[in-house]
């Protein structure tokens, strides 16, 4: 069985590759972020299969029981705020040196992509 963590982001990667300089990062920090934010095991699989499938946080209705579809917009806020800072950070200025240029990552990848 793959590690849960490194199987999200290997679906997840490719949807952020022409968006952002180290996808893996993005999608380990929206899984860390998404992870802290729901406690249902049956949403949290939803929305994390949305987003495999996507490469944006959603959840289809039908993989969620009937009385648990009630929740998707309040889970889909929950999760607004740890998704947009992974994604576009906290606002925060960035160190000069510390933004990549285009081209090669200036450092290795935080996890192997490989299958």
């Amino acid at each position: 069985m793959p590690d849960p963590r490194g199987e999200f982001v290997r679906l997840c990667a490719p949807f952020m590759v022409a968006r952002y300089a180290h996808p893996e990062a993005i999608c380990d920090c929206v899984r860390t972020g998404i992870h802290a934010e729901i406690a249902d095991p049956e949403t949290l699989d939803a929305i994390l299969y949305g987003i495999t499938e996507q490469g944006v946080p959603s959840i289809d209705p039908k993989l969620l029981s009937a009385e648990k579809r009630t929740l998707i917009d309040h889970t889909l806020s929950a999760i607004a705020r740890p998704t947009m800072t992974c994604m576009f950070g906290s606002g925060e200025p960035r160190e000069p040196d510390r933004i990549p240029k285009d081209g090669v990552p200036n450092t290795l990848p935080s996890m192997d992509l490989v299958p």
